[in-house]
């Protein structure tokens, strides 16, 4: 654990003050529910009830009740437990990763789809726009609304043999893949590899201990799960961006006051330059001799097949067609060059889809 805080305590000590903030914005962004008594939020950390996440939440939780609202925040260290307490009510809202909320909301759980935040600049660009009152639409589906989006990191492939650098050579491994996602499944199986069934809580000492060959990861939890074990002499981290990782907070809407959900956007999208700041400093402890760059042969290859996974999962109804749309005009608006910007979408975009400003 101690490798954890010396990793990444700055950027998830950052995460754990905006989660507070975020909750006492104004004084009025989380008041009491509707029948009295202080909203419960399901807060995921890996670390329990040490740590820094739960434990600044639960500071400005203090606060928040010496100024005349409150908040209870819940710790759990299993992110499918807090989010099966939030589902049936035990907490009125959750803090958990994109991919594991993008049952409660499609159009933010398709801000992880795969190459659609290809880098740091396109990420400011996407979830700054989040806080546009334009999406306010999109932001609420059934009675859950999205609070905010924060950067977590982005995805890369981790292998364990350096040989394996190309889509090709990627066919028959044995590749983990959270449980939950479907879209990592049929990733895995469209390139020919071998889906192995895994969680958060395990995913790292799987590849650590050779049982997988490759895994996607954050590059923040290179030091935490120790991922260079894995990597060991041979191993590397493949330098192409995969997707970004986010953290999304889930309001159930019943149970704030109106306009919660649209403060707390707000405030997340004025902070997200600090985010990504942080998350690019976790980027650069990474030793250079860890990094496996492309040939610019193999990066238009895997272009290529995330653009047509993004259609096929669209598609299949894993990713929302209104939020693809917006990550194309976010990666078009970077780079108008890019061979993409001259094509069809390809994917079903509904025709109420808002327009966010860039």
């Amino acid at each position: 654990m101690n490798k954890f805080l010396d990793a990444t305590l700055k950027f998830v000590a950052f995460l754990g003050l905006t989660l507070g903030l975020m909750f006492s914005v104004q004084g009025q962004a989380l008041a009491q529910t509707v029948n009295g008594k202080e909203p419960r939020i399901c807060v995921f950390d890996l670390l329990g009830a040490k740590g820094p996440i739960f434990n600044l939440a639960q500071e400005y939780a203090l606060d928040g009740r010496k100024n005349g609202y409150g908040f209870n925040p819940v710790v759990y260290t299993n992110e499918s437990v807090a989010a099966k307490d939030f589902e049936i009510g035990e907490c009125d809202g959750l803090v958990a990763t994109g991919i594991r909320t993008r049952k409660y909301n499609s159009f933010t759980g398709s801000l992880d789809a795969v190459g659609g935040l290809p880098n740091y600049d396109a990420v400011l660009l996407a979830l700054k726009s989040m806080a546009s009152p334009q999406l306010q639409p999109v932001m609420q589906q059934s009675d859950f609304e999205v609070g905010g989006v924060l950067p977590f990191g982005t995805a890369y492939v981790f292998v364990r043999d350096r040989e394996i650098n190309s889509l090709s050579k990627a066919a028959g491994k044995r590749v983990a893949a959270l449980s939950h996602d479907e879209s990592q499944r049929k990733l895995i199986e469209q390139v020919g590899a071998q889906p192995i069934s895994a969680d958060v809580s395990n995913y790292g000492s799987m590849f650590n201990n050779g049982a997988v060959d490759i895994i996607v990861a954050p590059s923040i939890a290179y030091s935490p799960l120790e991922l260079y074990k894995g990597l060991g002499k041979k191993g590397a981290i493949i330098q192409l961006p995969v997707a970004m990782v986010t953290y999304q907070i889930i309001l159930r809407k019943s149970k704030f006051q109106p306009g919660s959900g649209q403060k707390l956007r707000a405030y997340v999208a004025q902070e997200m330059p600090k985010a990504l700041e942080a998350v690019k400093k976790i980027d650069r402890q990474i030793p250079d001799k860890a990094w496996l760059k492309m040939t610019d042969a193999d990066k238009a290859e895997y272009t290529t097949m995330m653009r047509e996974a993004r259609i096929s999962l669209s598609k299949d109804g894993v990713y929302d067609g209104c939020a693809l749309r917006l990550l194309k005009k976010v990666r078009c608006s970077i780079d108008g060059k890019a061979s993409e910007c001259s094509l069809p979408e390809g994917y079903v975009v509904p025709k109420s889809c808002p327009v966010a400003p860039m």
